[in-house]
């Protein structure tokens, strides 16, 4: 009998090389996912000429191979090494390759190869410095002629002991395919930046992986050295980096689609900080918050931001765990308690931007897979030092103030990113408008887009329904006319409560126009004070008491003018230039029952703070809020108890407990409803149950109208804001014996 055996053509080698690879940019991917396989940590991608010889050559710095195994495995087509496991042997990372064909990628990108790769001799021994040896093999893929067998070509190759160097491959392609192009730079762009989004992990047993970085030096494309994980970090919809300055504070930038270049210096210090900065790319899985489309899109995106998404920590060039794989930051935390007040100085900054409603300015937070970058502490910082078991810092008051300012800096670039958000809608809102005025070829006014893209759809229905069947046509009328009905009520309520809105915000202007005002009449109480004084001197003592009453009268008027101006300047002034304190609270309240000393006279309105203590205070907070949260609460119940009846009463109680201070507002006014504990909270509705408004005219003189009036519906919204601002609540309660509301308040 005789034996047979298969022989490979040379052929084959085109057939794997250069039909199962479609282009050459494909087949650079291979090669560079082999690096990646070997536990590489970088590749650098180097595309030059040499004397009119374009070559290309891929140098990576991974465990390389030794004589054996180029021999081996390089030497043998289609090996099933890599089946035997799914992970790289040092990282443990997942095989990007398995079918044993990627090195003939070569042969698609030119006709002649030369590998350069040094790894250890042999066997380690663990202890002993590793052997190196280097082998350089010559692949003359022209000399592969079909008809020819594989086995009887030779490929010319040589190998020695290495001594200071590293492990690595070089693959160096001379005779290069002229296939490039942009839009396969592009593809090879995309592809390979899911592997340079590797920013470092940790797998089991295996050693810490550090990452793994491309670059790419082709001036002929990109016109000198990229390293494609800047790149990468460059092309989503912002970028943002920080660092602390002399002074302690934050520096941020940001340079993000739509927005273009930004910096905020905080007011905040951050005194346990040096020598700490951070570099983050914000990453939107969607194509239009893209900045850079040639390197990043969805697909990749969907890949990258699950695996590496998130703020990693890197101290002293090496990266601290668990961070960055956790919710250290508490982003994904707040987004589902929908947190959308921001701390500091970013409240202010926020009220700052035109369209950004300042307390709802984080409620489009991304997650924290959505931040790709790292926290870097460098070797001057001090107040860092790892647990026991490497896992973490050790809590410290570095480490407290590093979530603050990476969280600060996060914070920031999502106020900006509302502002982009709503900028956008409104752009989008006009560039359908202007389409809409094309196609009626009628310009509209604002205040008209709704009613004529009403008419506009009737029209066009009652034209299409025309030839539909009787019992259809009804239906379907029928059925537009609801949906038409909901979004003209829609509109007019909108309209109603944008009127009501800017009503309230014109009170800023009428505010300081009061003021100024007020001065002008403080000054005339001055003089009349003064006049009236030296006029008592010659009057005879009787008529000189009368004058002098007057005098104190007038004193007493000027004083309580003083105070309410104080309050007004102190809402009225730039808040950026406000400084957050602590504040007593027994003083303030002196200072508010003042305002409403008059109205409270008047009525026989009962105000007892006598269960406050001198040394309760509110913390880190403005001057301006605690009297917005005070005037509001008082506004409410004096109304309330005037509409209630004639025991008309309000109690105020504060107590420290816990760390947090407590304060109860009681009243005993008109009551609040259990049901309606939450709705009251919400704008513009003043009165839900329906009993304030209507008592409070039946009870209230016709000349204190302008004094007490009907609300706005704003105070308490007013006052949750700002408690929420400070991390405290606010609610109704069921009240104590003998009242009939009560408020609690919950502040840090």
């Amino acid at each position: 009998m005789s034996i047979l055996h298969f022989s490979v053509d040379s052929a084959l080698l085109r057939e794997l090389g250069e039909k199962l690879v479609e282009t050459v940019h494909v087949a650079l991917i291979e090669l560079v996912k082999n690096s990646y396989d070997a536990d590489a940590s970088e590749v650098d991608i180097v595309f030059f000429k040499n004397d009119g010889r374009s070559e290309i050559h891929i140098i990576d710095n991974g465990k390389g191979m030794n004589y054996q195994a180029v021999e081996k495995y390089w030497m043998r087509i289609a090996t099933t090494n890599k089946e035997k496991s799914n992970v790289s042997t040092v990282f443990g990372r997942p095989l990007t390759g398995a079918k044993g064909i990627g090195r003939f990628s070569c042969r698609r990108l030119g006709g002649h190869l030369k590998l350069i790769t040094t790894g250890t001799q042999g066997n380690n021994v663990v202890g002993i410095q590793p052997v190196l040896e280097q082998t350089i093999v010559e692949f003359p893929w022209t000399d592969f002629e079909p008809g020819q067998d594989v086995t009887d070509i030779e490929c010319a190759g040589s190998q020695k002991l290495v001594n200071k160097q590293h492990t690595g491959t070089t693959l160096i392609i001379s005779d290069i395919a002229e296939e490039w192009n942009q839009r396969g730079w592009n593809v090879l762009k995309r592809q390979l930046s899911v592997l340079s989004a590797n920013t470092g992990t940790k797998r089991g047993n295996f050693e810490e992986d550090p990452g793994f970085t491309i670059r790419i030096i082709a001036p002929e494309f990109e016109g000198g050295v990229r390293d494609l994980r800047e790149d990468f970090l460059n092309a989503g919809w912002g970028t943002l980096t920080a660092t602390i300055n002399k002074q302690s504070q934050a520096v941020c930038k940001l340079d993000a689609l739509g927005i273009g270049h930004k910096t905020i210096t905080s007011t905040v210090k951050f005194p346990h900080l040096n020598d700490v900065s951070l570099k983050l790319g914000i990453m939107v899985d969607d194509r239009s918050q893209m900045r850079d489309v040639t390197t990043l899109s969805k697909g990749n995106l969907q890949q990258i931001l699950p695996a590496w998404g998130g703020v990693q920590v890197r101290y002293r060039n090496f990266r601290v765990f668990p961070y960055g794989d956790d919710d250290w930051l508490d982003i994904d935390h707040d987004r589902g308690l929908r947190k959308r007040i921001p701390k500091h100085d970013l409240l202010p900054f926020a009220q700052t931007l035109k369209g950004v409603d300042a307390s709802k300015a984080l409620l489009n937070s991304l997650s924290m897979r959505s931040y790709l970058g790292n926290v870097t502490i460098g070797e001057d910082a001090i107040g860092f030092d790892m647990k026991l078991n490497r896992e973490g810092f050790v809590q410290s008051d570095a480490v407290e103030e590093l979530k603050e300012f990476v969280r600060y800096a996060i914070d920031w670039s999502t106020i900006w990113r509302d502002f982009y958000i709503r900028n956008e809608a409104q752009r989008e809102s006009l560039k359908a408008v202007n389409t809409f005025e094309e196609e009626i070829n009628q310009k509209l006014e604002p205040a008209q887009y709704i009613e004529s893209a009403i008419t506009f759809l009737e029209q066009r229905v009652d034209h299409i329904t025309n030839i539909l069947p009787l019992e259809n046509k009804q239906e379907i009328q029928e059925s537009f006319f609801k949906a038409t009905d909901v979004i003209r009520k829609h509109n007019e309520s909108n309209k109603a409560e944008l009127l009501h809105l800017r009503l309230v915000a014109s009170t800023s202007t009428l505010l300081l126009i009061f003021s100024h005002e007020v001065k002008s009449l403080l000054g005339l109480l001055e003089q009349s004070k003064n006049s009236l004084t030296q006029l008592a001197t010659k009057l005879i003592p009787q008529q000189r008491n009368e004058v002098l009453t007057i005098s104190d009268t007038f004193e007493d008027l000027k004083d309580r003018l003083e105070d309410l101006l104080k309050m007004t300047a102190l809402v009225g002034i730039d808040q950026r230039d406000a400084k957050p304190g602590q504040v007593a609270l027994k003083d303030k309240l002196k200072k508010v029952e003042n305002v409403f000393s008059l109205i409270c006279k008047k009525y026989n309105i009962e105000i007892d703070y006598s269960d406050v203590p001198n040394n309760v205070a509110l913390k880190n907070i403005l001057e301006a809020e605690v009297y917005s949260i005070l005037l509001n609460v008082f506004s409410n119940s004096i109304k309330s108890v005037i509409a209630g009846g004639t025991n008309r009463r309000i109690e105020v109680s504060a107590t420290r407990y816990s760390g947090k201070t407590f304060i109860r507002i009681r009243d005993t006014g008109v009551g609040i409803d259990p049901d309606r504990y939450e709705e009251v909270f919400i704008p513009f509705i003043s009165d839900p149950d329906g009993n304030l408004y209507s008592n409070l005219s039946k009870r209230l003189n016709p000349e204190d109208k302008l004094i007490v009036g009907s609300g706005s519906g704003l105070g308490l919204g007013i006052i949750r804001e700002i408690v929420l601002s400070h991390e405290g609540t606010v609610r109704f309660i069921k009240p104590s014996e003998g009242w009939k509301a009560e408020l609690e308040i919950e502040m840090p």
